[in-house]
């Protein structure tokens, strides 16, 4: 098994799909997912908790970069941090 450095790419695309997966595999709703993400509870995930959040759900672990990457992606209103309706369109619009 490798790490997930740099070295590999990791599109928002995949991100997605990792979380979609999650929530499949432990019968959660957006709305488990978003708070157990939300270590602070103020309704919005800043990057560190995004970053804590992805290595704990889905075991990789993301450069800064990369946390940054997918906050820009999924951050509609632009504050840098993720809502709840921000996550939920991006994990329901790119369904197929």
């Amino acid at each position: 098994m490798s790490d997930n450095d740099e070295g590999e790419a990791w599109s928002v695309a995949d991100a997605m799909n990792k979380l979609r997966e999650a929530i499949a595999q432990n019968e959660q709703s957006i709305e488990d997912l978003f708070a157990s993400i939300d270590g602070d509870d103020d309704g919005k995930i800043n990057g560190p908790e995004l970053f804590m959040g992805l290595q704990k759900i889905v075991g990789d672990r993301l450069s800064p970069g990369q946390v940054s990457m997918i906050i820009k992606a999924l951050d509609a209103n632009e504050d840098n941090r993720v809502d709840l309706e921000e996550l939920r369109s991006a994990l329901l619009s790119e369904e197929e």
